[in-house]
């Protein structure tokens, strides 16, 4: 395997592993289990960290501004989406893409925060 196709296979694996590793500190937390959450919090961010590196690394982000603004616009287009999919959902996933669109909306908001930082 080719070093770019491994790091596109890692990165995506790791990614894979925080949201599950985060979904199952919700349950351990939901259990009253606050130590196994934290620890799968700790792994969940590790396994982040991983990711993140290899990114780094491999200078996937070449422009901090250019890779804000296409994430602020990322973040847009999640929410509207989200927005547009609560229409057609009964609960408890309408709530679920309302409340998750509203934290996209946030993000974005931030990271214009950021960009008038790095202008």
């Amino acid at each position: 395997m080719k070093l770019e196709e491994y790091l596109d296979k890692w990165i995506r694996g790791e990614s894979g592993e925080v949201t599950m590793y985060l979904a199952a500190a919700m349950i351990a937390e939901e259990s009253g289990l606050v130590e196994v959450a934290e620890a799968l919090k700790t792994i969940a961010m590790e396994e982040a960290i991983h990711g993140a590196r290899a990114i780094v690394h491999a200078g996937k982000i070449s422009d901090l501004r250019k890779f804000i603004e296409m994430r602020i616009e990322a973040e847009k287009k999640a929410a509207e989406e989200r927005h547009e999919e609560a229409k057609h959902h009964d609960e408890p996933w309408k709530t679920l893409f309302e409340y998750t669109a509203r934290d996209e909306e946030r993000h974005a908001k931030i990271l214009e925060g950021m960009l008038k930082k790095i202008q």
